[in-house]
């Protein structure tokens, strides 16, 4: 089954994925492929999903400071998020889906789609 990827406007797909395809990757830009889809899965979901939306929130804010996000991904713990106050966190959730566009237009780029 293959399915369209959207991110920013519902009238451009980013790119078209095979459901169940596994992306495997230790690279920064590869680990964050795969964090670009998971959000637009999160996004694009019928069902509320915190949990994966904070660990995105948490893995994007270590990409952009440069940090490795092997290591970052494998110690990621949810509780992380203990004593952030919920309109930081709102904040935050702004500031990603800024990111998440603007990497989304690039990949797209780089990868060659229209």
């Amino acid at each position: 089954m293959v399915s369209t990827l959207w991110i920013g406007d519902r009238n451009t797909p980013i790119f078209k994925f095979e459901k169940g395809t596994a992306m495997v990757s230790t690279s920064n830009d590869g680990i964050m492929s795969e964090y670009l889809v998971k959000y637009a899965l999160v996004k694009t979901s019928e069902r509320e999903r915190p949990t994966e939306l904070l660990e995105t929130l948490y893995i994007s804010e270590r990409f952009q400071a440069g940090e490795d996000l092997k290591s970052v991904k494998d110690n990621y713990d949810h509780p992380v998020w203990n004593g952030v106050p919920a309109s930081e966190i709102d904040q935050r959730l702004v500031a990603l889906d800024t990111f998440m566009k603007e990497l989304a237009r690039n990949r797209a780029a780089m990868w060659g789609v229209n």
